[in-house]
């Protein structure tokens, strides 16, 4: 399995641990509008998963075939004969899919504890929105935004392109607005991937100014 799969599956576990449950619509929307904060704040991809243009915003471009397998193995509880449906234009109606945790999911847990700080806030923020006030949300991000100018403009698909790339948002812009601190805690989790609970208490310490980062549009 590749890595970014891993990462998404990693992502998807602690949703549904965290909230307990995620009907599909939302969890397109939290692992979204995580992946975009998560470039705001350290200037590159989490997960590297493609996020798709669909009429109510981005979705991951392989979740049924991603929430299928995870079902299938024991980690989430689905209705796998609405999950099965094909998708029509309205997508809301993902809204009625539930993902459920069972006692496997909590196997999948994210490891990177700046990450799960980060999603936690997202979580925090953003989880109790209604489908309505979660689309004006994540249709006021900057990569949907550029995404809908370039359809403007001709040089992008109305439905189906890519929201993350380069040309609707740009990594460089925010490297610059990196602190030293935020990539030296990225450094160290990308040089421990699967902390230690001893590496991961001294990260506690020493970077607890990262309970100040905020998922702010």
């Amino acid at each position: 399995m590749k890595r970014n799969e891993v990462l998404l599956d990693q992502v998807t576990a602690s949703i549904v641990v965290y909230l307990g449950e995620v009907n599909l619509y939302h969890y397109n929307k939290l692992t979204y509008l995580f992946e975009y904060f998560y470039i705001k704040n350290f200037a590159i991809r989490y997960t590297k998963e493609p996020f798709i243009k669909l009429p109510h915003g981005p979705v991951i471009s392989n979740y049924k075939k991603q929430i299928k397998l995870l079902s299938e193995k024991g980690t989430y509880k689905v209705d796998l004969n609405k999950l099965g449906k094909k998708r029509i234009v309205d997508d809301y109606v993902y809204s009625s899919v539930l993902i459920r945790k069972t006692d496997l999911t909590s196997e999948l847990l994210i490891d990177d504890s700046l990450a799960s700080s980060l999603l936690k806030k997202v979580l925090d923020k953003f989880a109790l929105y209604n489908v309505n006030d979660l689309e004006q949300i994540v249709y006021s991000t900057s990569p949907v935004i550029n995404y809908l100018k370039r359809v403007e403009q001709g040089f992008k698909r109305e439905i189906g392109g890519e929201i993350l790339k380069g040309d609707c948002i740009r990594m460089k812009d925010y490297k610059n607005k990196m602190s030293e601190g935020k990539k030296l805690a990225l450094k160290h989790l990308q040089k421990y991937p699967s902390p230690t609970s001893e590496q991961m208490q001294e990260y506690e310490e020493e970077f607890s100014w990262l309970k100040e980062l905020r998922p702010s549009l």
